[in-house]
């Protein structure tokens, strides 16, 4: 029996033509290769820094600027042959070098590996986060200025207080000058009311102490010296009390009208005595200020 084919049809003639076409062109792509030679890559190093917009090569000198800037070094050179020193270094000496100076060195040459390390990490640093460390500097100071103005205000506040409390202590010794001085109207009189009595008793006789105190000697010392009053007038009040206190003169002049016990008597002849011993004190410390 004969091999049965299948008919063709009127576009597979087509599509064997397409086939033949893109072989014979694979064909000649390989046969050419330099047409589809692959590029090669230079290496492109990264860069540390980014190159500055803007910036333009020097212009190229001509043979009079080259010659021009031959005589310049040739007369520099002969300027430090002069001196003895390069320009270039004394120059940078001057100024410290980078990062300052330290016994005629520079700050970088002295660090170690671990310190120069540090140091470049922290300036890199430093450039990344210039904005977020420029923002914590303004923080930081701004910070610092209110920590000032509350201090300051602290202080005012203070100083305020110290004014109104030495106003109100001069008040108040303003005050007890003025009852000090009504007590010592009100005790002139009770010394004049015992001299000319008849009879005296425990009651009536006076003691130079100033008012709403106890019997002390800082008590006659408020009482007769005066802190606005002068030397000599505070001398003047002194000597009186003294000769009216004095124990002989005093016991004399009370004891023959006065109407008590004698534990009474005796009582007031042991503060007689006592006021007389503080009254000499005074008088010393007045002598001797």
């Amino acid at each position: 029996m004969p091999k049965l084919r299948y008919k063709d049809h009127p576009h597979s003639e087509d599509k064997k033509h397409k086939r033949k076409k893109k072989k014979h062109k694979k064909r000649e792509r390989s046969r050419s290769p330099s047409r589809h030679r692959r590029k090669h890559r230079y290496y492109d190093p990264p860069k540390l820094y980014e190159d500055e917009s803007g910036w333009s090569p020097p212009p190229q000198t001509t043979h009079h600027d080259s010659e021009e800037a031959e005589w310049r070094e040739r007369l520099f050179s002969a300027m430090a042959d002069d001196e003895g020193q390069d320009p270039f270094y004394s120059q940078y000496d001057e100024y410290g070098g980078i990062g300052g100076s330290h016994n005629g060195r520079s700050k970088i040459d002295t660090m170690n590996d671990e310190e120069y390390r540090e140091y470049i990490a922290s300036q890199m640093f430093r450039r990344k986060n210039a904005e977020a460390i420029e923002w914590e500097e303004a923080m930081a100071a701004e910070a610092k200025r209110k920590e000032k103005q509350r201090k300051e205000a602290q202080e005012r506040v203070r100083e305020e207080e110290a004014r109104i409390q030495k106003e109100r202590e001069r008040q108040e010794r303003i005050l007890r000058h003025i009852k000090i001085q009504e007590s010592r109207s009100t005790y002139d009189k009770q010394w004049e009311h015992m001299e000319t009595a008849t009879v005296v008793t425990k009651k009536d006789i006076p003691w130079p102490i100033a008012p709403g105190t106890s019997f002390s000697r800082q008590s006659v010392k408020e009482f007769l010296v005066s802190v606005s009053g002068s030397l000599g007038d505070n001398k003047k009040a002194v000597r009186k009390e003294q000769l009216r206190y004095h124990p002989d003169k005093f016991t004399h002049r009370v004891f023959r009208k006065f109407e008590g016990s004698e534990k009474e008597k005796k009582s007031l002849t042991i503060k007689t005595n006592e006021l007389s011993g503080w009254l000499n004190e005074l008088w010393q410390e007045l002598n001797d200020g």
